[in-house]
């Protein structure tokens, strides 16, 4: 076992939003339009998804426990919680503050209303293709950008949070004050020219959920991820929630310029709070056809946009990961979020056939504590 400390000094996956260069500014969108960036990875292979469900028994692993404890020590987290999930059964940890149960997964959660939002295409309610006007005719655009625009992130729609008289006054906004600032900042660029990551697509997706099925967000995911999938240690936020049940998040770095964030400020964008057993489990629900027939779940990773200038793609709700490795190049598929003093992943690494779901708060990297573990619970 290698010793965490060289694992996490490597270069890590990062999961806080970053865009190194805007693009022009959109010209008079019309007909066709030229692609901008970089193109995507190629489609991710039917063989790298799981194809066997393996059954939820806790069992102990010292080797884990250990690497646990090296990782708050080296990272400085307040606490961190994690899993590991694989065919000898489930492993989980918690080290350093143990306050409450739940952690909250910030944008992970995304995953959870994607998978809501690709039902109803199954069920044949919505289409890919629908313009997201005929559900939410406030979006800027909107005629143009499509359901899979807004579920892959190449809309153009400014990402709310980032404008100035937002982050100097944090707290929960509705849709239309959400959609009001993305109007008057202007898109980016013209629907399906680019990539950026932006909030404000599933800000809008979340709308969408609750103007087709008429119910509350937190709702509509309790009923089509918790229940169908027969999960425990999850649950989705609504606005007025109290939060007693979550861990607390660390402060903000306000000399990094972060501003504060609570989980029943920002709706379809960071739903979920979770055991790390519940991220784990609810991963393998989606991945395992629980929630999703097998070939929606292959075509959210089919062109998988890059992230970030780092060695991750995003799909249509899910991502692609490459990790740093001092062997074979390896891969997972999973989901990663951010907020101010708290970060999360949950990923499927289909070269060690495992799951691994870590949360943290304070400082600290969830996918290099994730790369940590998987190498450790690695059998020769």
């Amino acid at each position: 076992m290698r010793p965490i400390l060289i694992l996490i000094l490597a270069p890590a996956i990062v999961a806080t939003p970053a865009w190194a260069q805007d693009p022009p500014q959109p010209p008079a969108c019309a007909g066709e339009v030229a692609r901008l960036g970089p193109a995507p990875h190629a489609a991710v292979a039917a063989e790298a998804f799981p194809t066997s469900t393996f059954t939820l028994t806790p069992g102990p692993d010292a080797g884990l426990d250990a690497t646990m404890a090296r990782a708050i020590t080296a990272m400085g987290s307040r606490s961190i919680g994690a899993a590991v999930l694989d065919e000898g059964g489930l492993w989980t940890g918690r080290v350093g503050s143990d306050q409450a149960p739940l952690f909250w997964w910030a944008s992970a959660g995304k995953l959870a209303v994607a998978v809501a939002i690709l039902q109803l295409v199954e069920e044949g309610r919505i289409s890919l293709d629908d313009p997201v006007s005929t559900w939410v005719p406030e979006v800027p655009l909107g005629e143009r950008i499509t359901v899979r625009m807004l579920l892959d992130r190449t809309s153009g729609l400014y990402s709310a949070n980032e404008a100035d008289d937002v982050r100097a006054d944090p707290r929960r906004r509705d849709l239309s004050e959400l959609l009001a600032v993305a109007r008057r900042e202007g898109s980016l660029f013209c629907p399906g020219q680019a990539w950026r990551y932006s909030n404000t697509n599933y800000w809008v997706l979340g709308g969408v959920l609750e103007r087709i099925e008429g119910e509350p967000l937190d709702a509509i995911l309790t009923r089509r991820i918790i229940e169908r999938g027969g999960l425990t240690g999850v649950r989705f936020v609504a606005p007025d929630d109290g939060l007693t049940d979550l861990e607390p998040l660390g402060p903000a770095n306000t000399e990094a310029g972060e501003v504060e964030a609570r989980p029943n400020w920002v709706g379809a964008a960071g739903p979920m709070l979770a055991t790390p057993e519940g991220a784990v489990a609810l991963l393998q629900a989606v991945l395992t056809n629980r929630l999703l027939e097998p070939d929606t779940i292959r075509a959210m990773l089919a062109e998988p946009w890059p992230m970030f200038n780092e060695p991750m793609f995003y799909g249509r709700g899910l991502m692609l990961y490459e990790p740093p490795t001092q062997g074979p190049p390896i891969v997972w598929i999973g989901h990663s979020g951010g907020a101010p003093g708290v970060k999360a992943a949950m990923v499927w690494s289909p070269g060690d056939q495992a799951y691994a779901a870590v949360a943290l708060t304070g400082p600290g990297s969830a996918e290099a504590i994730a790369n940590a573990l998987l190498n450790a619970r690695r059998r020769p």
